[in-house]
């Protein structure tokens, strides 16, 4: 699969298996990605919540 093909895929999860969880090394490149998305005006002003526990994910469910 080609970048623009990779760019233009879509899919919409219908439902998450709860039993899988994202692996610490998996979690730690996609941190290291995320802080390297560009901004408009390139100063990459980003603010990230991940929530671990079950709480926390409730209480984001909640505030979206």
């Amino acid at each position: 699969m080609n970048l623009k093909e990779i760019l233009n895929w879509r899919y919409t999860t219908k439902e998450y298996d709860v039993t899988k969880k994202i692996s610490e090394s998996d979690m730690s490149e996609v941190k290291n990605l995320l802080r390297m998305s560009p901004s408009s005006v390139n100063l990459q002003p980003w603010h990230f919540i991940i929530a671990k526990t079950e709480e926390g994910k409730t209480r984001m469910a909640k505030g979206a």
